[in-house]
């Protein structure tokens, strides 16, 4: 963008004392107008050292400041730019001694929930639980609750549970002396309410705030930076209400909607021109969230009069559009360059099968973050082990895996080693007594009898003493089916696990008791299963993984961004592309399935709005007609645009 300035624009530059509420729409040149309007207020004779600009990311914080930094040629230095969680920590280095010594690592946090998790035998302590549990404390905190008044939309555990391992872990951390990054606003704004001479000391120091991306701030946030401001209120705030999609961390856009109210005489100012996208897709885009009732009401235009379009595409399944997909990547390669292509994603889960499917087809990609990889998940694992164990690899470790599942009672101790280090092995002259059932898995003889199988840990129960009978039932058919699955094709074989053996019926359940729904089951394996279908054999399967593996590595290292780029939704804010592809726009998946409420659906379409707006000329939007042969219906928002 030249220095030339939009009407808007030069309103909000030159704007100098009292509040003011900048509306920055998508690709509205909003970090022009901050960096210019802090040059205009030193020129003015505002002391650079009374300057505060804070941000959410530190990547942003050092990217506003360098291009300040280079606006006025290096010859101003003193404005402060931070994030909200390191200004706020700064001010209890200051004034409470705290160092960076004193914040929980990642690591840290996990040992002290297993800690807090030890007195609750009821409660699971695996990672799924753990990461509920520090998100839910993480949105306790931001909201400036406590654990009973939290009302959480998956009730992983008991309610009078969570409250005693809320208290429980806030214990652990204040005995090891740690504070995280929510702590810090905490401890904050009771340093400014316990001591109005530290709060008019840093009111002195920063007569002027500025803030970026205000539509994402959480209300603890909020209350400190309304205490600093107070009672000059030279708070300039900068963001876009139908850009706020960070409600699951705590973020409240009905913060920035209320600011007229909570500031009165406020000014206000739209910054209505796009200069990034073309005008079918700012006009696409607005049509879609001018359907949210809870915003402020504005028109974008844009400034880019160049050609571009936007085109909704129709899949009959699954590997029609990622064939699609990969088809629409290779003909934009013709005219654009790799890492200006982006494939955005509602989940990052959904990300897995067109990485496969790029690396397949030779194309270079780079992901912004990490990105699931669907054979790190516990139903990848399990698939693996069973046929690994089938195939010869009768480890315990393989077996423990997918032993009970479904429940076969069979214990940890039946496995160990040790057991049968001495036992009597007479019964070994004598496989036809063991077999005499009446089911019939007379095929068990020959596996029983072949001496590669002398190891298996399976065949050892059948020898011991002091196994229950129907335990050994069940090992015997589970023996059956290892002995069926060996040298099966692994999407045969995979079939053979999900549907003869019990276990998606299983995992279902499972999963279901933790918040998973049966479609995202069901969806994650066959996106295993499929991933064997194109394969000659076991071998040769366990290769193309190993080969998708290092390709993630390679586009997740940090030295990777080239290629096409792969993003979530939430992960794409910001950023802009020349080509834009968004797959997977059906209902359950945008909206998502778990969405209940008005203002989930709202927060689901501006999450949607971010998607769409990322796109500079080409954006195309791709929808399933069929999923494993049943009809699933477009999301509701394709039916929104225009």
């Amino acid at each position: 963008m030249s220095e030339q300035m939009n009407n808007e624009q030069r309103r909000a530059v030159m704007h100098l004392e009292g509040p003011m509420m900048v509306l920055a729409g998508p690709g509205s040149g909003k970090t022009f107008v901050i960096t210019r309007r802090i040059r205009n207020m030193v020129q003015c004779g505002i002391a650079p050292e009374s300057i505060l600009v804070i941000t959410f990311t530190k990547a942003a914080a050092v990217e506003m400041q360098e291009r300040f930094e280079s606006l006025m040629d290096g010859n101003v230095t003193g404005v402060t730019f931070g994030t909200f969680h390191g200004i706020y920590f700064s001010f209890l280095k200051k004034s409470l001694g705290y160092s960076a010594s004193d914040i929980v690592t990642e690591k840290e946090k996990k040992q002290f929930i297993k800690e807090a998790l030890s007195s609750y035998p009821a409660v699971n302590a695996d990672d799924f639980t753990m990461t509920y549990l520090l998100d839910s404390f993480s949105k306790i905190k931001n909201d400036g609750i406590t654990p009973e008044m939290y009302e959480s939309p998956c009730r992983l555990v008991d309610k009078e549970a969570f409250e005693k391992i809320y208290y429980d872990y806030a214990r652990i951390m204040h005995i090891a002396g740690k504070v995280d990054f929510d702590d810090m606003v905490l401890k904050c704004r009771q340093l400014f309410v316990e001591n109005p001479d530290i709060l008019e000391m840093w009111r002195r120091r920063f007569k002027y705030i500025l803030i970026d991306e205000f539509q994402d701030i959480n209300p603890m946030q909020y209350e400190v930076v309304k205490m600093l401001a107070a009672p000059l209120n030279n708070l300039f705030i900068v963001g876009d209400d139908d850009q706020s999609i960070y409600g699951f961390r705590g973020s409240c856009p009905q913060i920035m909607l209320d600011f007229p109210k909570a500031f009165k005489g406020a000014e206000s100012v739209l910054l209505k021109y796009n200069y990034r996208s073309t005008p079918e897709v700012v006009n696409t885009a607005c049509s879609l969230i001018g359907h949210n009732k809870n915003r402020f009401k504005k028109t974008l235009m844009a400034a880019n009069k160049g050609k571009g379009g936007v085109n909704v595409l129709s899949f009959k399944d699954k590997q029609a559009e990622t064939e699609g997909v990969i088809n629409l990547v290779k003909a934009g390669l013709k005219f654009v360059e790799a890492d200006d292509i982006a494939l955005i994603f509602r989940t990052n889960s959904s990300a897995g099968v067109y990485a496969k499917a790029l690396s397949e087809a030779g194309i270079h990609f780079s992901m912004k973050e990490k990105i699931k990889n669907i054979f790190d998940g516990t139903m990848a694992k399990d698939l693996m082990a069973v046929l690994a164990y089938a195939n010869g690899k009768k480890t315990r470790e393989n077996l423990l895996r997918f032993m009970n599942k479904p429940v076969r009672y069979i214990r940890r101790c039946d496995i160990e080693e040790e057991k049968y280090a001495d036992q009597n092995n007479s019964d070994r002259d004598d496989p036809d007594r063991i077999y005499s059932d009446s089911r019939g898995y007379g095929v068990v003889k020959t596996y029983l009898q072949d001496k590669r199988h002398d190891t298996d840990l399976l065949m050892r129960i059948l020898y011991s003493t002091d196994i229950k009978e129907y335990v050994k039932k069940n090992v015997k058919e589970l023996l059956y089916h290892l002995n069926t699955l060996c040298g099966m094709h692994p999407f045969a074989g995979m079939n053979y696990i999900r549907k003869v053996m019990g276990y998606e019926v299983f995992m279902i359940k499972e999963n279901e008791k933790r918040g998973i729904t049966k479609n995202e089951t069901i969806n994650e394996l066959d996106e295993i299963t499929v991933s064997a279908k194109n394969t000659d054999n076991y071998i040769h399967w366990l290769e193309t993984i190993e080969e998708y593996e290092e390709s993630l590595k390679n586009a997740q290292s940090e030295e990777s961004k080239d290629g096409v780029q792969l993003m979530t939704m939430h992960g794409s804010k910001g950023l802009e592309y020349r080509m834009v592809i968004i797959p997977d726009l059906n209902e359950g998946n945008i909206p998502s399935k778990k969405c209940e409420k008005p203002a989930e659906l709202e927060e689901e379409r501006r999450v949607f709005y971010v998607a769409m707006t990322r796109a500079k000329e080409k954006l195309f939007l791709c929808h399933l007609e069929k999923n494993r042969e049943k009809r699933i219906t477009p999301s509701r928002f394709l039916k929104e645009i225009k």
